[in-house]
């Protein structure tokens, strides 16, 4: 399993905006994926190719391995950015085969994330931040794991704006007892509950590509049925699955052991 990221190796953004404030969502680039990668294997023991298939770009990581002397590989496929379409889609691509290895899939487990700012109304409907650089600059200071044999989980999360201004914080709990890394605050500041329109939102959002890809990666880990999740949560395929059915799901597959077929609990 690769090494939890470190703080400055999180980047933030926004993800959406609500009548009391914005979600907040966590992601790590291309040059963290590939530092991680030259740490672990060494510049020469790694590689990665692209290749389009029915008109869809894919990156490949190839990882040596030393016990059957042959590449391992691991692919996925991007999408176009809004800037440098090209080179835009090559770089998610290589994120989300660096994921489907394992590396900052902890991301994941955040939770969700909710910072409260002025918004507006925007035509024809929904809300838009009041400040559009509201949170540029902003970043993770903190982090606590909780890790064990098959996963990694966040427990404990900072995250401050450019001036150092706190914009959430919850604190880990391990035993019962705060995180051995959590800060000691004399008056800890806790994160408000988000507004119940945020919370019907994750009702009836679905789930987008990235949050699929995660999903398959711990179906392919775990070696649960995906026919038994759609049959559960009554859809017809995983992508059709609701955020907030997401969220549970992935917090219950957390827990089971590799390649187990699991009871989920039907």
């Amino acid at each position: 399993m690769f090494r939890g990221l470190r703080p400055d190796e999180i980047e933030v953004r926004v993800g959406s905006v609500s009548a009391k404030g914005a979600s907040l969502l966590l992601y790590k680039d291309a040059r963290c994926d590939m530092n991680i990668l030259d740490e672990v294997y060494g510049p020469e023991g790694w590689q990665r190719k692209h290749e389009v298939i029915n008109n869809n770009l894919y990156c490949g990581i190839g990882i040596w391995n030393k016990d059957i002397e042959q590449w391992v590989w691991k692919w996925d496929c991007g999408t176009e950015s809004f800037t440098e379409k090209e080179k835009g889609e090559a770089s998610d691509a290589f994120k989300r085969a660096a994921f489907n290895i394992g590396i900052g899939r902890e991301l994941y487990t955040g939770g969700f994330i909710f910072a409260n700012c002025p918004t507006k109304a925007k035509q024809p409907k929904g809300f838009e931040l009041d400040n559009p650089y509201q949170f540029s600059g902003a970043k993770v200071t903190d982090i606590q794991y909780k890790e064990t044999e098959n996963k990694r989980e966040i427990i404990g999360l900072v995250i401050k704006d450019s001036k150092g201004v706190q914009l959430f914080a919850k604190y880990g709990q391990v035993g019962g007892k705060p995180a051995t890394n959590a800060p000691q605050a004399s008056n800890p500041v806790i994160p408000e509950e988000p507004p119940i329109e945020d919370i019907e939102a994750l009702k009836t959002k679905v789930i987008d590509r990235i949050q699929l890809a995660a999903l398959e990666a711990e179906v392919k880990r775990t070696g649960v049925k995906t026919i038994q999740i759609c049959k559960e949560y009554r859809v017809t395929a995983l992508r059709e699955l609701k955020l907030e059915q997401w969220t549970e799901l992935m917090k219950r597959l957390q827990n089971v052991p590799n390649k187990k077929i699991a009871d989920l609990g039907l």
